[in-house]
Parts: C-alpha cells; sequence; structure tokens
C-alpha cells in the first residue's frame, strides 16, 4: 500500500477518534477487517468504531441517545472509507478479580454472602422497599440467608464470606425472604456504609425496567463466577424441586435459559444475578441455579419476585 493511501487512511481514523472516542458507548477506534457471519473478510479493511453495545435503529437507539448512553447513530462511512461497528468490551489483563473483591459503588454481578457461612453468590441490584421507602439489595435466599433460623439483622458481607469478606465489609442487613411463595429470593437493607447503584458490572445501559420472560428472547446476565454470559429462554412458567437446609421445597415460576455465545450460561456463585432482555435491558429473571450437560440456567421471573417481597426495582 503507498504512502498516500495509508495517510489516508490514518487521516479518517483520527477524525474518527476525534468525533467518535467520547461518546459514552465507543471503547475502541481503529482500521482493520470487518467480521460477516462470524468469518473475518480480509479483502473489505475498514474502519472499525468498537462499541460497547450495539443499538439497531429505531427506538431502542432513540432511547439510548436521550439517556445519555450513546450519541447516535454511527455513520456507514467516514472521509470515504466503510465503518463497521463491533460489539466488545474490553478491561485490563491483571490477576485480581474485581468481582470477588470489595467493589465502590456496588453494583448487580459482584460477590456478596451472610456472614455466617463461608460461600459466595451474586448481589443481583438495587431494590427499594414499598412500604417503607428503603434501599436494599436484591439476590436468594440461600445467598442471603440459607438457613431457615436466619433472623432478621443477620450481616451481609460485600465480597462474601467466601471471597474473604469479614465484619469490617458489612453492607447490609438481612430484611426477609420469599420463600413462603415457593421463591428463592431475599432482600437486605443498605446500612450505608457504601452506595448500591443501578448498574451491572461490565454491562451498559443499566437496569431499564421489569419485563415478563418470552420463550425465544435474547438474554444476557453479570455474574459473580462466570461473568458476563448471553442466552436464551426456551422454557417458562416451571416448577423445580430443591433442597434447603435439609428441608425439600418446590420453587416456582421457574424460566429455563440454554446458552447463546459460548458453552457457558452459569456457574456456582452466579445465584442471584439479574438475567436481562439484551433489546431493552428490562430485569426479566433472578438467576438461582443451574445444570450441565446439557448446559442451562434457571431463573425466577422478576415480577413474581418482586411483589412477593414488595420491592420494586430502582431505575
Amino acid at each position: 500500500m503507498d504512502k498516500t493511501s495509508w495517510a489516508n487512511r490514518r487521516s479518517a481514523v483520527n477524525k474518527a477518534v476525534r468525533l467518535w472516542l467520547s461518546d459514552p458507548n465507543v471503547m475502541f477506534v481503529d482500521f482493520g477487517w470487518r467480521k460477516r457471519d462470524n468469518v473475518r473478510i480480509e479483502d473489505d479493511p475498514c474502519i472499525r468504531i468498537h462499541v460497547m453495545k450495539k443499538f439497531s435503529e429505531g427506538p431502542s437507539l432513540e432511547m439510548a441517545t436521550e439517556r445519555g448512553i450513546t450519541r447516535g447513530m454511527i455513520p456507514k462511512t467516514i472521509d470515504g472509507f466503510p465503518v463497521d461497528v463491533p460489539e466488545h468490551i474490553y478491561r485490563l489483563h491483571h490477576n485480581a478479580d474485581p468481582r470477588k473483591g470489595l467493589v465502590t459503588p456496588m453494583q448487580g454481578g459482584i460477590s456478596i454472602s451472610d456472614y455466617k457461612r463461608n460461600i459466595a453468590g451474586t448481589l443481583g441490584g438495587l431494590v427499594v422497599d414499598r412500604k417503607t421507602g428503603d434501599p436494599m439489595i436484591l439476590s436468594n435466599f440461600h445467598v442471603l440467608a440459607g438457613v431457615w433460623s436466619a433472623p432478621p439483622g443477620w450481616l451481609i458481607y460485600q465480597p462474601g464470606r467466601g471471597d474473604g469478606g469479614t465484619e469490617a465489609n458489612t453492607v447490609a442487613q438481612f430484611v426477609r425472604h420469599a420463600m413462603s411463595s415457593n421463591l428463592d429470593a431475599a432482600v437486605a437493607k443498605l446500612s450505608g456504609e457504601r452506595q448500591l447503584v443501578n448498574k451491572q458490572l461490565d454491562l451498559t445501559p443499566p437496569v431499564n425496567g421489569v419485563a415478563w420472560a418470552q420463550l425465544g428472547m435474547k438474554v444476557v446476565k453479570s455474574g459473580r463466577t462466570s461473568g458476563i454470559t448471553h442466552g436464551r429462554i426456551i422454557g417458562a412458567e416451571g416448577s423445580l424441586k430443591m433442597t434447603y437446609d435439609g428441608v425439600k421445597r418446590v420453587i416456582r415460576n421457574v424460566i429455563e435459559i440454554e446458552p447463546r455465545e459460548g458453552s457457558t450460561v452459569s456457574e456456582p456463585g452466579d445465584s442471584g444475578s439479574f438475567w436481562l432482555d439484551e433489546e431493552t435491558m428490562c430485569a426479566v429473571g433472578l438467576h438461582f441455579a443451574g445444570g450441565d450437560y446439557p448446559e442451562r440456567a434457571l431463573a425466577m421471573d422478576m415480577h413474581p419476585v418482586l411483589d412477593a417481597l414488595n420491592v420494586d426495582l430502582v431505575i
């Protein structure tokens, strides 16, 4: 390639950087090959503007623009060069796992547990008590309590005790669970030591509301162990037999999720994660279990969970 061609491409890339790298949804701008159907097309180099989340033109893009998540539609060409928009989140490659450490401010997808047991699950997200207005953590019964004798006031650690949490990491106190409604869900009142915000670690935009799970819906979650995973809902209105602290119970309103990208959809320690509709970022399920061979995740429909606990999502 001659010097003039390289100079023109460099000029166009620099223009793309000036115009788009400041966009909150853009992480990286370069020049390279595009992919189509997961195949790299090496005879079609272009300007690549890498985004954290793709938005299709229409209502979802308009909503994201209004909320300041992105500045709008990225052009198809810049200075005559074609533009590709890959979706990718880049992180520094160091050894520490932020999901299993102390996180400030707190957000969904990080380690949490009660103070009694040497375990760790996932902090789902921020809710508010419908009666008192108190801000609370939403996760599973088996993450925030786990035993039938757990009284209101049990301390909640972030990170969870299984990830090294101690009394110095107390962030909330257990309030109530929904097992009497056949739902593995619980809430804990924030104690004020650290703020909890409406954000899921490594996911954008934030949770945007609540929706009912639908067959075929594409969903995503942020979990303490497996991180960001993508799935597709293949079952709903389920009932599952499970043993809790030596007592057999039936969990209702269960949805089944299969992996959509990669071989893993969830792992132990992801319990408490929010499953979100990828199109709207509305919460559709509270993760609580899974299985291997075939790989599956199980969650409970979010609407019954919130109603049973008498709380609302904070958005």
